[in-house]
Order: structure tokens, then C-alpha cells, then sequence
């Protein structure tokens, strides 16, 4: 079956471990604001360190043109370039250009000015007197390695602060979650047990409930019948409610293990199961194996009829995980895609396979799923914003995004052509035995 995602298809269900995001992103946050700090300080150290020394050598240059009386002493760092009516004397190892643009500067205002020689500019003092002027440079290229080193020096200290921000966000977002996960484990321990506790006497009650509807089934009026049936019915829901909890505190801290679990058989079992269930709401449920490439046609097809079983083969699309998970999770995707299907409609499985991934999906053209709602519709019990028509998902997709994230997969969710909503279950392939 074709499929158009509206804005994109949507990726849920891969966020990993909560506490883990938690650590990361405090040691990130930390790390980051340690970061612009540093960067700060570097910059406004250099600001500060280049204003400075500018004004230094501003002084040091007029200092030497005021006292100079020849060009043999000159201070460290200054050339002074003496210039008379009939040539010009410079500090030995002036470069040549200095000494040209100085010549061409004895000319010009007195004062601090500066000159342009060699690609560079030069802080330079002219002082002019009555038979001849005293032209001062200063040496540039030894502010410039100062103020690298200065800079470099700042840099390596700025990356080990860094660093070591890092480790103590790292440190310190541990220590900040530790009580989270502490309780997170506790409620996870508590929904476990109180599952496992229940699942009992649910099964006592679901069995009595049975019997009772037995008892009633000859002579009985058809109202009573039918309260006995939604007893039963109602009980049935409660255990899987209960099922659902178990496997979703197990799922937790479940490894995976490597177990060659076969989705087409999964798909064509599930939709076996939910197929008098599809019957009851008037919805044709169809399976199908997944042409190579979103939006191929069907390779082959095996379509189930309201109340009948699946027909045809399916090719295998074999991935390593849990069998009772995967089944649990897909039946959640068609039992939801049934429940918000009109009557009339139809409900199809693909499954199949595209590169080194394994894609179930499941299409419905019921009232769709609006993208802004659904990170919200895998939290458990939630609710699509429009209350009167929207999705009402439970345990459904929470659980499914718990069962993906644990085999390393994903679960993305388009907008079906015509109206309705795709779910699509994508998980890697198993190697080829």
C-alpha cells in the first residue's frame, strides 16, 4: 500500500534510558557553559592584554624619540631613525623598509603616529627639533609573539577547565539523577510485583466469569446473558491491562536475547488472532508481504476478511529479539488500528524489509494522528488532545516504544494517504545464518 507522510514521518520510541539522558545532558549543559565562559575570558583577556600593551608601547615609544640624542642607544624592542637636512641615520638591524617609511613619517605631524612597512603596521613617535627629527618604531613582531603566547597559554588552560567542567557535570549530573533512578527502580519494582500479584486472582475471577456465563447460556434471560458476557469481556481487559504492566517493568532492564524471531509469521498470527475482533467493528484486515521501497506495490498479498484467517505466504523477514514482545507490541498496533477504524474500512499489515532494516507496518484510515501529539500518545494512558475524537492509546503505544527501544529499533508514524495513520515498526535484520 502506497503512503504519503505529512512534514515527514515521525521517529519515536529510540531515547534510550531516561537517567542516561538525564547525566548526559546535565555534563553537557555544564560543559557548554563552561565553555562560553572560558571563550569569554579568552577574548576579553586578549581585549584587555592588546589595549594595554598598546598603550605601553605608545609610551615607550614616545619616551625614546623625546630622549634621544643619537641613534646607538636605543632601548630594547625601538629603532630610532635620525633624520637631518642632509641624510638619515638608523639603529643598526633596522629593517630597510622601517627605515624608508620612517624617513617618509620625519616629514609629516609630530606626534604618535604609525607606519606601514614589510605587510605590517608600526607604532611609531615623530619628534620633530630644530636641526633635525627623531623618527621611533617600535618592534612590533615581539608584541605579536607575546600576545600568542598569551592566547595559546589561555587556549590549553581554557580546554583542560573544560575538560575538567565536563567530568564534574558528569560527576555531578550522576549524584543529581541518583535519587531518580533510585525511585524510578522502586516504581518499577512496585508495578512488577503488584502485577505479578494480580495476575492470580484475575485469572480466578476471569475463570469464575466464564463459568458463570456457561451456567447462564441455557434458559437464561438475554439481558443477564449479556451482562455475564461483558463480565467476561471486562475481565479479559483487565488481565491484559495487567500483562501489559508486567512486560513493561520487565522490558526495563531486559537484554535482548539472540533469538531468530521470524515478523512475517508474527504479522500473519496477529492478524489470525484479531481477525473475529475486526469482524465485530465491520474492518477488513488484510496482510501482506512489503514491496522493497516505501510506497512499492504489494509482492504478495494474503488478505483476511472480516472473521477469516490469513491465506497466501509471506516472505520471511527474520529479526534477533523476544517473540512474545514483538507479538505483543504489533498486536497493540493492529488492535489500535482497528479500534479507530469505521466501519467499512480496512486495516492492512505489510511487512517486509528495505536495506538491513526489518519494516512492519501497520495502515489504517481511521481519524489519523496529529505529529504534534505524538510524543504525548506513548506515554502510558495518554490522550490525543482532541478529546472527542482523538486516540485514546492506554498502554498501547508506551509499551510498543518500550519493546523497539529494546531490540534497537524505532517506531515512525506517517499520515496514510487519504486520511488515516501509518505506524511502521522498524527494527535491524538478523544476519544471514
Amino acid at each position: 500500500m502506497a503512503r504519503r507522510a505529512v512534514r515527514g514521518p515521525r521517529s519515536i520510541g529510540a531515547q534510550g534510558d531516561p537517567v542516561a539522558r538525564a547525566e548526559r545532558s546535565i555534563a553537557l549543559r555544564v560543559s557548554l557553559t563552561t565553555a562560553v565562559v572560558v571563550l569569554v575570558a579568552i577574548v576579553g583577556a586578549g581585549l584587555i592584554f592588546d589595549r594595554q600593551q598598546l598603550a605601553e608601547i605608545g609610551g615607550r615609544v614616545e619616551a625614546a624619540a623625546r630622549t634621544a640624542d643619537d641613534v646607538a642607544d636605543a632601548p630594547p624592542g625601538v629603532w630610532i631613525v635620525e633624520v637631518t637636512s642632509s641624510g638619515h641615520k638608523a639603529t643598526p638591524g633596522t629593517p630597510e623598509p622601517v627605515v624608508t617609511a620612517a624617513v617618509e613619517a620625519a616629514d609629516g605631524t609630530a606626534g604618535p603616529t604609525s607606519i606601514t612597512a614589510m605587510g605590517r603596521s608600526w607604532p611609531a613617535f615623530v619628534d620633530p627639533r630644530s636641526d633635525r627629527t627623531f623618527v621611533t618604531v617600535y618592534d612590533i613582531r615581539l608584541h605579536t609573539a607575546e600576545e600568542q603566547r598569551l592566547i595559546t597559554a589561555t587556549a590549553i588552560a581554557g580546554g583542560l577547565g573544560i575538560l575538567l567542567a565536563a567530568l564534574t557535570g558528569l560527576l555531578a549530573g550522576r549524584r543529581a539523577v541518583r535519587p531518580l533512578a533510585e525511585a524510578l527502580e522502586l516504581q518499577r519494582q512496585f508495578v512488577a510485583d503488584a502485577s505479578h500479584e494480580l495476575r492470580t486472582p484475575l485469572a480466578v475471577i476471569s475463570t469464575r466469569a466464564q463459568l458463570l456465563r456457561r451456567h447462564l447460556a441455557a434458559g437464561a434471560a438475554p439481558a443477564r446473558v449479556a451482562e455475564a458476557d461483558q463480565l467476561v469481556a471486562d475481565t479479559k481487559a483487565m488481565a491484559d491491562v495487567v500483562s501489559d504492566l508486567l512486560l513493561s517493568a520487565q522490558l526495563e532492564h531486559a537484554d535482548v536475547p539472540a533469538e531468530r524471531v521470524d515478523l512475517a509469521t508474527i504479522a500473519s498470527d496477529v492478524v489470525a488472532s484479531l481477525g473475529p475482533y475486526a469482524a465485530d467493528h465491520g474492518v477488513t484486515l488484510t496482510v501482506s508481504s512489503r514491496g522493497v521501497g516505501v510506497g512499492a506495490d504489494d509482492v504478495r498479498t494474503g488478505d483476511v476478511e472480516p472473521g477469516g484467517a490469513a491465506s497466501g505466504g509471506l516472505e520471511p523477514v527474520v529479526v534477533n529479539g523476544v517473540g512474545t514482545s514483538l507479538r505483543r507490541a504489533v498486536l497493540a498496533l493492529v488492535d489500535n488500528a482497528i479500534a479507530h477504524s469505521p466501519q467499512g474500512a480496512r486495516v492492512d499489515v505489510e511487512v517486509g524489509s528495505v536495506g538491513d532494516e526489518a519494516w512492519l507496518d501497520v495502515v489504517d484510515h481511521g481519524s489519523g494522528v496529529d505529529p504534534d501529539d505524538i510524543d504525548r500518545l506513548t506515554r502510558r494512558f495518554a490522550r490525543a488532545r482532541d478529546d472527542g475524537g482523538g486516540r485514546r492509546v492506554g498502554l498501547g503505544l508506551a509499551l510498543v516504544s518500550q519493546v523497539v527501544r529494546s531490540h534497537g529499533g524505532r517506531l515512525e508514524v506517517a499520515e496514510t494517504a487519504g486520511g488515516g495513520a501509518t505506524f511502521s515498526l522498524v527494527l535491524p535484520l538478523a544476519p544471514v545464518v
